[in-house]
């Protein structure tokens, strides 16, 4: 797989994500995230600590396609995506994420 499509397929939003695909690339920027932060943080640069937040849009992106693939209008899939922001909230959403079940008939995403 080359670079520029596995940068996009972390960076759209758009179409669906099944269950074990997500689970895959969500571990994949969850580690890449809290490693540059806790990397940063240990070498005493705060500029690599901050790098970490970057991941956030990826981590935005795998959400929002997963959510499509269990078939959630935009209502839940914000309140997702806020729950994903709010520490202990956050699990309970991915655990919802994880655990979801997918729409198996085609839906207005595809």
């Amino acid at each position: 797989m080359d670079s520029v499509k596995l940068i996009q397929d972390f960076l759209t939003f758009n179409g669906r994500l099944e269950k074990q695909p997500f689970i895959k690339r969500y571990i994949v920027v969850f580690l890449l995230m809290y490693g540059f932060f806790y990397l940063g943080g240990f070498l005493g640069m705060p500029l690599l600590s901050a790098v970490s937040s970057v991941f956030i849009i990826p981590q935005m992106s795998l959400a929002v396609r997963r959510c499509h693939d269990i078939g959630l209008n935009w209502v839940k899939t914000f309140l997702v995506l806020v729950g994903l922001m709010i520490p202990l909230v956050s699990l309970i959403s991915l655990v919802f994420l994880c655990w979801g079940k997918s729409d198996p008939y085609r839906n207005q995403f595809g």
